[in-house]
């Protein structure tokens, strides 16, 4: 069996792709029909079981000692966890995958791209710079840009340049992506959203008119309709329209970005949220959106979206560790004084611990809180009434020794993510 790569729905997509990862045993002539599989599940619908499965996939790779495999499923796992805004989790993979190419990564092949390109995209998340930038410094023949690892690692290129301050040089690199990948009958923006990314660096350069065309065309396509296509498209013209219109564009965009799973770029949507409302004199909803975005952030591992966020806000939201009522509160990139726990969740000791003294509903009311949720709004989520919420909040602040919701860990996470997205 093969993926179809027809333009059918999501739902079709999905159901091919979980057809292909159940019935197709790994094996030499069967690599590529898999990672296709992973990419359709993680691009249209359902990107924690492709991060799994691709999880697994690697690991048999390794034990059948078959280093060309280890490459190619440890890049799609550092790719599939990017596309979730894992940037923290996506670095190691993408390493392997580059220890087990030839040539030390010296741009000679066309494969070595494709990890050099997620390596670039996770450090300049992590706001990793200039890490990232020595990986663009090794020379790479033209004629390898045209592929689709080449193509990938213009984006990254590309996403480098506009992260420090360079939009013009990023313009440059999208718009190629765009060129090369329409060339090769592969402008699929579920996996290279270039229009997206070239209205962002429009928008930068002071060139609007010609931003908004893009992310119009971007939402006008046959993928239009995917949750994280629209989403960045939807930011990405807010960044081209007057300040009154970026809110409704940003309220849409973090609604189809909560759904996609991807938790950075919904953060990168809250500040622009938070941004645009306190500009309007909106200040409490805007903290509240910046406490939710910062969150995010911390979870991912985003140390420079961290940063950027107010320091003031971040500094007077950051939660006092557990248990230590009048106490300073940590630096804003920090939740409490616990290191990471190592299972890549973005968990400290401090969210750990408090997690341990709530029950399951304690933990979903206070997570939501503490990612600035007012109570009428987690009553709404959570299908309970206002009341039940302030008797779980009255409990979880007992029990942590805390009087208000600022103090909660940011980190407290109930058993699933998607309670803490935007709906």
């Amino acid at each position: 069996m093969t993926l179809s790569e027809r333009d059918d729905g999501p739902a079709r997509q999905v159901a091919d792709a979980e057809r292909v990862l159940r019935d197709t045993p790994l094996g030499g002539p069967t690599v590529g029909r898999l990672a296709r599989a992973l990419r359709t599940l993680a691009h249209v619908g359902a990107p924690r079981r492709a991060v799994t499965r691709c999880a697994e996939l690697q690991d048999l790779a390794a034990r059948r000692g078959v280093p060309g495999w280890v490459a190619v499923f440890g890049t799609l796992h550092a790719e599939l966890l990017l596309r979730q805004g894992q940037v923290r989790d996506a670095e190691r993979p993408a390493l392997t995958a580059l220890s087990c190419l030839p040539g030390d990564g010296d741009g000679d092949d066309a494969f070595v791209l494709a990890p050099t390109a997620a390596l670039v995209l996770a450090r300049t998340g992590m706001g990793r710079h200039a890490a990232a930038a020595r990986m663009l410094t090794r020379p790479v023949r033209p004629e390898l840009l045209g592929s689709g690892p080449g193509t990938a690692y213009l984006r990254a290129r590309g996403r480098h340049a506009l992260a420090t301050g360079q939009p013009h040089a990023a313009l440059t690199d999208f718009l190629e992506a765009g060129r090369l990948a329409r060339l090769r009958g592969a402008d699929r923006p579920s996996v290279l959203p270039w229009r997206s990314d070239a209205a962002l660096a429009l928008a930068r350069i002071g060139e609007p008119v010609q931003a908004e065309q893009l992310a119009r065309q971007q939402l006008a396509g046959p993928e239009g309709c995917v949750p994280w296509v629209r989403g960045v498209a939807l930011r990405a013209w807010a960044a081209s329209v007057e300040p009154r219109r970026r809110i409704g564009l940003l309220e849409q965009s973090a609604d189809a970005l909560g759904r996609s799973g991807d938790r950075l770029e919904l953060a990168r949507t809250l500040v622009d949220l938070a941004a645009a409302l306190r500009a309007q004199g909106v200040s409490g909803r805007a903290g509240a959106l910046a406490r939710r975005a910062w969150g995010l952030a911390q979870a991912c591992g985003a140390e420079a979206l961290c940063a950027a966020i107010d320091p003031g806000t971040a500094g007077r939201l950051a939660p006092r560790p557990v248990g230590a009522r009048g106490g300073p509160h940590p630096e804003p990139g920090r939740t409490g004084t616990g290191t990471g726990t190592g299972t890549g969740t973005g968990r400290t000791d401090e969210g750990a611990r408090a997690a341990a003294l709530l029950s399951a509903s304690e933990r979903r009311v206070a997570a939501l809180a503490a990612h600035g949720y007012t109570n009428r709004e987690i009553a709404s989520r959570l299908y309970v009434t206002v009341s039940t919420v302030e008797q779980h909040l009255t409990r979880v602040y007992r029990k942590l020794d805390i009087s208000r919701r600022q103090e909660l860990p940011l980190d407290l996470r109930p058993e699933s993510d998607l309670e803490l997205t935007v709906r």
